[in-house]
């Protein structure tokens, strides 16, 4: 039996307005009995929308809302919670493809679970297509957007495709500060929901969205600088999960360059550049074995694998360098919010560590 609160909130935040993707959103088959409202809130005030889309907008099938200024993708979808008043609030991306029972699976667990404090479904990409893609699926890129299928329950999932109740979610909105830089912003709402709940939210596989590779999978690095600057805002926001690591290669080059006198006073600039020059190099060895180890041989994988960590890694160091928080220098966050040791390491670490010795070892003797 259906009641009155049988209503979900469709919220998608847009920069492009691309009708390609967004029409075959709006136009998925509906369950019955539940009213389905669409919020497509344009973060660009320059775009044009589309004759289709504007017509929608001017016959109630959608509420088209266009910043007057750029604001982020989680004030965007800010403006759309608060436009709404379903009692369930679904957030997709602008570039998804959608499987066409999405809507009837997320009715199907609602039915199951209305005290649930939300969803998460199933984002898969499609199979890796080239170096740069092979490389993203390996450095783990791509993970946490298909956590559904690894994980019944998690704390937090991407805005992709993830559904929130209205109810829980209360007064609860996306950061203005993460939103400013366009990373971890679903992480730090999802968690705060989460703890202040004592819940987490429950994934569902069969709610599934395929989204394309980035920039039409051609190598590109500010997504995951943004990436990185999130994670930097979010270890002062979850400090009681976070923990040390040996130096990651952006942290290494660093102190490299810190111990320059040092070497031109007792060593030499040669052996300084040496050193320098092998922190990278060593990188993307490990990184190429990691890679070979899952079927990926070409060495140019290894290259990009190392190129997006440290673009990832740099984000966040600048972000901690231009705060002032150097407190968090060499510091992670567990992005699963268990409770970590205070030191946290790993085959792979411990490989690099033995490495980086026996080559002090050979530059100082």
């Amino acid at each position: 039996m259906f009641t009155s609160t049988d209503s979900i909130d469709i919220i998608i935040p847009s920069f492009r307005l691309d009708e390609q993707f967004l029409l075959p959103l709006i136009r998925l088959p509906k369950p019955g009995g539940w009213r389905v409202n669409y919020y497509i809130v344009a973060d660009n005030p320059g775009v044009k929308p589309g004759a289709t889309l504007l017509q929608m907008a001017q016959e109630g099938v959608i509420q088209l809302i266009i910043n007057t200024k750029n604001i982020g993708p989680g004030e965007t979808r800010n403006k759309g919670i608060d436009a709404g008043n379903g009692s369930w609030i679904l957030f997709l991306d602008d570039d998804i493809v959608a499987d066409e029972d999405l809507l009837f699976q997320y009715v199907k667990v609602i039915n199951e679970k209305r005290e649930a404090i939300g969803f998460i479904g199933l984002t898969d990409f499609p199979a890796p297509e080239n170096s740069f893609t092979r490389a993203l699926t390996v450095a783990g890129l791509t993970s946490i957007f298909t956590i559904a299928n690894k994980k019944d329950q998690f704390m937090w999932g991407v805005t992709a495709n993830i559904m929130y109740r209205r109810s829980a979610l209360s007064d609860l909105r996306f950061s203005p500060e993460l939103s400013a830089i366009g990373g971890g912003e679903d992480v730090d709402l999802g968690a705060r929901l989460s703890m202040q709940h004592h819940s987490q939210f429950t994934c569902v596989k069969e709610a599934r969205v395929t989204h394309p590779w980035w920039n039409h999978a051609r190598p590109h690095y500010d997504r995951f600088m943004r990436y990185g600057a999130g994670m930097a805002l979010l270890l002062s926001r979850f400090k009681q999960f976070s923990w040390y690591a040996f130096p990651n290669p952006i942290e290494g080059m660093l102190l490299a360059l810190l111990s320059a006198p040092l070497f031109f006073i007792y060593l030499s600039w040669q052996k300084w550049l040496i050193l320098l020059v092998a922190i990278p190099l060593i990188d993307m060895v490990i990184n190429y074995i990691r890679a070979a180890g899952m079927g990926y041989k070409d060495l140019s994988v290894g290259y990009y694998m190392t190129l997006i960590r440290c673009s990832n890694e740099w984000g966040q160091l600048k972000t901690l360098l231009q705060r002032g928080q150097l407190q968090y220098f060499m510091k992670r966050i567990n992005i699963d919010f268990t409770r970590p040791r205070h030191f946290r390491t790993n085959r792979w670490r411990i490989i690099k560590l033995v490495i980086y010795i026996i080559l002090l070892a050979v530059l100082i003797y």
